[in-house]
Parts: C-alpha cells; sequence; structure tokens
C-alpha cells in the first residue's frame, strides 16, 4: 500500500470516526440527557440561567469534540488504535451525565469527581509515552473497511459504557421531567410523564399530587397513578420527599401561607385548617391523604362536613372510598349509594372472588381496576 493511500485511508477513518461520535453525543444529550442537564445547570447557578436542549447539546458536543482534537494531538495511536483518542471526551460525558440520584447540593456523583482527573492523568502519561516510543507511527496494511472496524466496534462499547454508567434511573428521569414541565406551568403535560409506569418513589407521587391539585383533578385521578409514602408523600420534607430543583416553597404556598416547618404533612394540614390559614386546595389534600393512609373513617367524618354527598360532581375516588366504607362497616356512620358504583363494586368483587392464586387475581384485578381507589386499598403495599 502506497503512502497516498494510507494518507487517503487515515483521513477517511478519522472522519468516519467523528461523524459517529458526534452524532452519538449530540442525540445522547438532546434525546435522553436533557432533563437531567436542565437540572445540574438549573442547580449550580442556583437558578439565575435556564439550559436549552438544542443549543446546549451542540456546545458540549462541540466542547468534547476539542477534548479529542487535543487528545489526538498529544498522542500517537495510529489508525488501528484512533479509537483511545475518544476516551476523555466520553469519560467526561460520563462524569457529566453521571449524577447522583440522592444529592444534596452538588449533583454530581462524587466516584466520578475523583475518578474523572485520575484517569484523565494516567491517560496523558501513557499517550505520552506512547509517542515517545514512536509505536503509533507503523506502517499497517490493514484496508480501510477492517481498519473502521477495528476502531468502531471498540468505540461502541465506550457508547454502550457510558449509558450504563450515567444516571439512567427511570423513576429519576420522571421526576426530573416532571419538575422541568411544572416550572413552565405544563401541568396536564406533567401529569402524562410515567403514568403507565409502575416504577415510583415519594418524591414523584407528591409531585403528581401537587400537579393534579393546580389541575383540579386531585380527588378524580389520584389513583390512577403509581403511588409510594401514603400521606407523608403529600408534601416535602427535605429528606425523603423533596424537589430537585423546583421551588418547594411553591408546593406549601399553594395551600397556605403559613411555612410547613418539622410538622408532618396531616398535622401540618390539621394546623392550617384549624387555625384558618387554609386556602381551598388544602381540602383535597386533607382528604385524600385519609384515602393514602387507608383511614376510611377519617375520610367519612371530613368529607361529610366538605362536600355534597348527593351531587354529581363529587370526585370519582370519593365516590369510591364511600362506596367501599358502606360496604365494609358494619354500623357505618353513613350510607352511600350510587347505582352505577354500587355495580361497579360487585363486579369488582365478582372478579376477586374468580380467582384463588393471588399473584393471578391480583393481576387480572389491576388490568381491570387498578385506576380506582378499591385496587388502592386492597393492593397497595407501601415499600419498606
Amino acid at each position: 500500500m502506497t503512502y497516498g493511500m494510507r494518507t487517503n485511508n487515515s483521513t477517511l477513518l478519522h472522519s468516519a470516526c467523528a461523524i459517529v461520535f458526534v452524532l452519538f453525543v449530540f442525540f445522547y444529550l438532546y434525546s435522553f440527557q436533557a432533563d437531567l442537564l436542565f437540572m445540574v445547570q438549573h442547580v449550580l447557578s442556583e437558578g439565575t440561567t435556564h439550559y436549552d436542549t438544542l443549543i446546549g447539546s451542540v456546545v458540549i458536543t462541540l466542547i468534547l469534540y476539542l477534548v479529542h482534537v487535543g487528545a489526538r494531538r498529544i498522542s500517537d495511536f495510529g489508525d488501528r488504535l484512533y479509537w483511545l483518542t475518544f476516551f476523555p471526551s466520553l469519560l467526561l460525558l460520563t462524569a457529566l451525565t453521571g449524577v447522583d440520584s440522592g444529592f444534596t447540593s452538588i449533583p454530581f456523583n462524587g466516584f466520578w469527581l475523583w475518578l474523572t482527573p485520575l484517569l484523565l492523568g494516567v491517560y496523558v502519561c501513557l499517550s505520552l509515552l506512547f509517542k515517545s516510543m514512536g509505536s503509533g507511527r507503523t506502517a499497517t496494511n490493514d484496508i480501510f473497511v477492517g481498519l473502521l472496524w477495528k476502531n468502531l466496534l471498540p468505540m461502541a462499547c465506550m457508547f454502550i459504557a457510558v449509558c450504563m454508567c450515567s444516571n439512567s434511573n427511570q423513576t429519576f428521569h420522571y421526576r426530573l421531567r416532571v419538575e422541568k414541565l411544572l416550572s413552565s406551568g405544563s401541568y396536564s403535560a406533567a401529569l402524562q410523564v410515567g403514568k403507565d409506569a409502575y416504577d415510583t418513589d415519594k418524591s414523584l407521587t407528591m409531585l403528581r399530587i401537587y400537579a393534579l391539585s393546580k389541575s383540579k383533578l386531585l380527588g378524580e385521578e389520584l389513583f390512577e397513578y403509581p403511588l409510594e409514602g401514603g400521606s407523608d408523600a403529600l408534601l416535602p420534607d427535605g429528606k425523603d420527599v423533596r424537589c430537585l430543583f423546583y421551588p418547594e416553597e411553591r408546593i406549601v404556598k399553594s395551600l397556605s401561607i403559613r411555612k410547613k416547618g418539622v410538622m408532618k404533612p396531616m398535622g401540618y394540614l390539621a394546623y392550617i385548617e384549624r387555625n384558618g390559614l387554609a386556602m381551598r386546595p388544602a381540602t383535597d389534600y386533607i382528604l385524600c391523604g385519609y384515602l393514602l393512609d387507608k383511614n376510611l373513617d377519617g375520610f367519612v367524618n371530613e368529607v361529610r362536613r366538605r362536600y355534597n354527598l348527593s351531587s354529581p360532581s363529587l370526585p370519582k375516588h370519593y365516590r369510591e372510598a364511600l362506596t367501599l366504607y358502606t360496604h365494609l362497616r358494619s354500623n357505618p356512620i353513613l350510607v352511600f349509594h350510587n347505582e352505577v358504583m354500587d355495580a361497579d363494586y360487585a363486579d369488582f368483587q365478582k372478579l376477586v372472588r374468580k380467582y384463588s392464586n393471588a399473584e393471578e387475581r391480583e393481576s387480572h384485578v389491576r388490568d381491570s381496576y387498578g385506576g380506582t381507589y378499591w385496587f388502592y386499598y386492597f393492593y397497595h403495599k407501601n415499600k419498606s
């Protein structure tokens, strides 16, 4: 193979690898990590700047490509090991998106904060050593297609490693997306995020409760979502139930001008009600808090004072809970009957009795009644 042909092959190889690298980094940032980077910039700038998905993806991709150019200049790996010049860029990309889901002040994972500079230092030393030995200048007679695959396969492995080592926690990404939509006032869109997925946590439950309240759908649709944490998930506590970057005071201020402090949600709601500090949404928060804790007696005592139980506008889950209460209590303080709801509950009981195997029964009941309070009451168990 002549020198000119080797030069042409090298140019084609470098161009092909660069195109693959740029496409992967851009679409990875733009399609999969946009919400995470929005949060990172918001936290680091303390809310003074906002991340633009398109501009941010372009700028970060360009910076990482320039890192690759720098790595190429200090090294001499040759065409067979050309893929190694992309290692520093992909390492930095991993550190950037390897966010700790449980962070408090700094979102980046502490593991990557010390490992990244260490690996970069090792890489620079090996690159300079390799260059001084002149190993990369050894002529190669490999054809272009062979060289291309010898580089693209390791690059593909590095791409997979980036995806595996970055934060890919589904529930965490749901929270990021929901908070971003809440920040723009898109409550309906926020309610669609992860609605059909079973994975959730207390913080995501709190965000959904808030979005439902702002949409005036709390008593109508709450139990159509995966839920976790009982009434403790109604409001942020700064520990297990918290926002990643959405201002938590907005959630509390939607209920009262009085700050929550260290009180549990139901205690706080009772306090603001008792002292005339509660705003209208607090009523449904209280009622749904009783339902989340499966406290039917507390719910009934409260709902009969606050709603006209014969009104057709009585929220769906309240009707379901009242129907359940009427059937479960031998001496109920009130008897609630609704022709449609009674028929649905009879069908629910019939389906429950149809299957003797517990897992099979739960699966079939979930398929038909997974969005009802009845399913939540009988089958939901909070994670420890």
